[in-house]
C-alpha cells in the first residue's frame, strides 16, 4: 500500500478483464523506461486520458497516486486494450476478406483457362475435319 496523505491507496494496476494485456503496463515491479512511458502516454491520450509520460514513470516506479489518477490509469489501460482488440479484429477481418478475394480471382483465372482450352480444342478439331 502506498500512502497519499492520510488516504491509503492500493497501487495494484493489474488488468483483470476478460482480455490479457498486450503490454505490461505498470504491472511489474520495474519502472517504465522513458520511451515506454511516452508511448503509453500517447496511447492514453488517444482514449481521452491525458497523463504526462514523466508522471507515468513516477507511478510505475511507486510514487504516490491519488484515487482519481489511478482510476484514470485503469480506465486508460482498459480502453487501450479494447482499441487493440478492435484493431486486431479489423486486421483479421481484412485478412479473411483478402483470402476470399484471392480464391475468387484464382477461380476466375481457372475458368478463363478452361474456356481458352475448350476454344483451342474446338478450333483444332474444326481444322482437322474434312469439308467433303
Amino acid at each position: 500500500m502506498r500512502h497519499n496523505g492520510s488516504v491509503a491507496a492500493v497501487v495494484e494496476l493489474k488488468l483483470s478483464l476478460v482480455t490479457s494485456p498486450s503490454h505490461r503496463i505498470l504491472m511489474d515491479d520495474r519502472a517504465l523506461t522513458r520511451g515506454q512511458a511516452r508511448r503509453l502516454s500517447r496511447r492514453f491520450d488517444g482514449v481521452g486520458v491525458a497523463i504526462p509520460a514523466a508522471r507515468l514513470q513516477q507511478i510505475s516506479a511507486g510514487a504516490c497516486a491519488g484515487d482519481a489518477e489511478l482510476t484514470d490509469v485503469r480506465f486508460a489501460i482498459a480502453a487501450t486494450e479494447i482499441q487493440r482488440e478492435e484493431r486486431l479484429a479489423k486486421l483479421k477481418r481484412n485478412q479473411r476478406r483478402m483470402v476470399r478475394w484471392l480464391i475468387v480471382a484464382g477461380l476466375v483465372l481457372l475458368l478463363l483457362n478452361s474456356l481458352l482450352c475448350m476454344a483451342f480444342l474446338f478450333f483444332s478439331m474444326a481444322l482437322h475435319t474434312y469439308p467433303y
